[in-house]
């Protein structure tokens, strides 16, 4: 059966694809997905309309039919861009002089780039289940990011291909988790840790490279969010940290 669209109707038509327009034409496209993304993260998808996003783009609003069927259009594309601009910064044959360091930038890339979108965020985790474009949206672009956690795997913890992925999956899957209960539900037991989109980032990070090392991750290297995981004192690696 298909899958409610909860009244968000798209238009069929004559929808122009961006190949097809000239430098102008791309500008005010481009306006009006800026529009819908501030607009997104300001009040979410449910009580968006497309008057909205034409009045802060500052064009009539029959101009938005001329660019995208709807808005679950216009918001996928907007989703998609997102994801294409954090699995950019998640580049696995970046070199860092400590291995733990690419662990905490691909980490604290994703929770600030959700925490400054909660619309895309919520979006991603409350509506995929309702719309189609969304659920594959999350789907693929989870799984991209998933894969590029196994090369890193593969090169610093010398996994073979299958057990970088298993391991990239689960580590994908505890990172969603940990997102969703911190920046949506702000669950009161992983704020304990600290309230800012930094502070989720240096958690995850320690879990991660204890999972991936079975060891700390080095304490200078911490902020003060991961050195309260580790506790007074911390677990002794099994041996001196290679770089």
């Amino acid at each position: 059966m298909p899958r409610s669209t909860r009244g968000r109707t798209e238009r069929r038509g004559s929808v122009q694809p961006p190949t097809a327009l000239h430098p102008r034409a791309l500008r005010s496209r481009e306006g009006l997905k800026r529009a819908a993304r501030e607009l997104l993260n300001e009040q979410g998808f449910r009580t968006l309309r497309v008057q909205d996003v034409t009045a802060r783009a500052g064009v009539a609003t029959g101009l938005f039919y001329r660019y995208f069927r709807g808005l679950r259009e216009i918001v996928a594309e907007i989703a998609q861009d997102f994801f294409e601009e954090l699995i950019a910064e998640a580049d696995p044959v970046a070199r860092y002089e400590h291995r733990f360091d690419w662990i905490l930038q691909s980490l604290g890339s994703a929770v600030h780039r959700f925490a400054e979108n909660p619309g895309i965020l919520a979006c991603m985790f409350g509506l995929a289940g309702d719309y189609e474009e969304f659920d594959r949206i999350w789907k693929d672009n989870a799984h991209r990011w998933n894969l590029r956690v196994a090369q890193y795997l593969k090169r610093e913890a010398g996994f073979d291909s299958v057990h970088a992925r298993r391991v990239g999956y689960m580590l994908g899957a505890m990172t969603e988790g940990v997102i969703y209960q911190a920046l949506i539900r702000r669950t009161e037991d992983l704020l304990e840790f600290g309230p800012r989109p930094e502070d989720v980032a240096d958690v995850l990070a320690v879990m991660w490279y204890r999972a991936i090392f079975l060891e700390d991750p080095p304490r200078e290297r911490l902020r003060a969010s991961g050195r309260r995981l580790l506790g007074s004192r911390g677990r002794r690696g099994t041996g001196e940290a290679r770089k």
